[in-house]
């Protein structure tokens, strides 16, 4: 027999049916967010005239910053919390955040909707790494937690690309009809999702005393800061074709992880030479019109994040992979949100040779792979 007096085939069809309601719930959130993290702080509705002549450059990359910021702060303590009560309430909390992030975006001050930015990145914080902790717990009954890792990791670069597609439709009424679709998948997301297998996550401290994932995350940092800062500043000079460009490669990521067993190259020479390759076109964007080297840059950013995935997948257990991809974006967001700031200003007051020295930087921080002593 099998759950509630159900034979065992007719109780296995109806966890599969719940596993594809909360996958589905899941990235229906993660979508709402993404939605709200990329494209509300890269068009911040031109808000206050006079201080976007002032800052310049500054001026769309500071909400991106701000937004990273916010997703950094809640990253690890999104692990701890949903140690305590389960999954469904960081979701909830975060979608929450969101929701309120985007009714209130329409305000008329800049440092209003900073502070609304600040938020959108605290609810992205507080439901990534639960809401894929939720949808493992109902896929490893079915033995499939290293295929939904991949599948759901596949999907947030997916809705990366599509995402920054949708800018041009992002306006103030439709950031309302967002807010409110927030609201109300929190609560389908409270009262309807419960965890059928939990896992439990076993101490940070296991992933944080591996220096390993430390300098991967460091290494990181600077490409992932230059990479979100290219998409506000993209869409304000070039408009919505440019940073489709920059971020359609995205989207290959699921087909580059299912033939990644074919490249046999070690994953370090990769990143390394990746990384080094980015740093390369970043500061041929301040020599050559940016339309020309977009795709490549793009295409390369996803070189350097699927290798970057790849190592952190093949370097812990699986009961670890969800806190160390959060340590992972912790420490990569924390310095990319500096990179992003430091970005805006050798721009905005260099030029050419701004996009130089962030080219270089990018180049010197491909280095560190280079002292890796992981070997795969």
């Amino acid at each position: 027999m099998g759950v509630a007096g159900r034979p065992v085939e007719e109780s296995d069809a109806l966890v599969i049916k719940k596993a594809y309601y909360v996958l589905g719930i899941s990235i229906a959130g993660l979508s709402l967010i993404l939605l709200n993290w990329l494209d509300a702080s890269a068009t911040m509705f031109d808000l206050m005239n006079i201080k976007r002549i002032i800052l310049g450059a500054m001026y769309y990359m500071v909400p991106m910053a701000t937004a990273l910021a916010g997703f950094t702060v809640t990253q690890l303590p999104a692990t701890f919390l949903l140690n305590r009560v389960g999954n469904r309430m960081p979701m909830f909390l975060g979608l929450v955040l969101n929701g309120l992030s985007l009714i209130f975006s329409t305000t008329s001050s800049y440092h209003t909707a900073l502070f609304l930015r600040f938020l959108a990145g605290m609810g992205l914080g507080l439901y990534l790494a639960p809401s894929l902790l939720l949808t493992l717990g109902w896929w490893s009954v079915r033995g499939l937690t290293r295929w939904i890792q991949v599948a759901y990791l596949s999907s947030i670069t997916v809705l990366f690309a599509i995402s920054t597609a949708m800018i041009t439709y992002i306006t103030k009424t439709t950031v309302l009809y967002l807010g409110v679709a927030s609201i109300v998948l929190s609560m389908i997301v409270l009262f309807t999702m419960k965890d059928v297998v939990i896992i439990k996550s076993a101490s940070i401290m296991a992933v944080m005393n591996n220096p390993d994932v430390l300098m991967l995350a460091i290494a990181f940092s600077v490409p992932w800061g230059v990479y979100l800062g290219l998409i506000p500043l993209t869409m304000h000079a070039d408009g919505t074709a440019s940073t489709v460009a920059l971020t359609a490669s995205l989207v290959l990521t699921p087909l580059l992880y299912k033939y990644r067993h074919a490249v046999r190259v070690e994953r370090r020479k990769i990143l390394f030479y990746a990384t080094a390759i980015l740093g390369g076109l970043m500061a041929l964007m301040g020599i050559a019109p940016p339309n020309y080297v977009l795709v490549a840059v793009g295409f390369v950013f996803t070189v350097v994040l699927l290798s970057i995935l790849y190592i952190i997948n093949n370097l812990v257990s699986p009961i670890l992979i969800v806190q160390s991809t959060s340590y992972l974006l912790t420490v990569s967001s924390i310095i990319g949100s500096i990179i992003m700031v430091v970005m805006g200003y050798a721009i905005q007051y260099l030029g050419t040779l701004g996009w130089i020295t962030i080219g270089i930087l990018i180049v010197i921080s491909s280095l560190i792979y280079r002292i890796l002593k992981i070997t795969l």
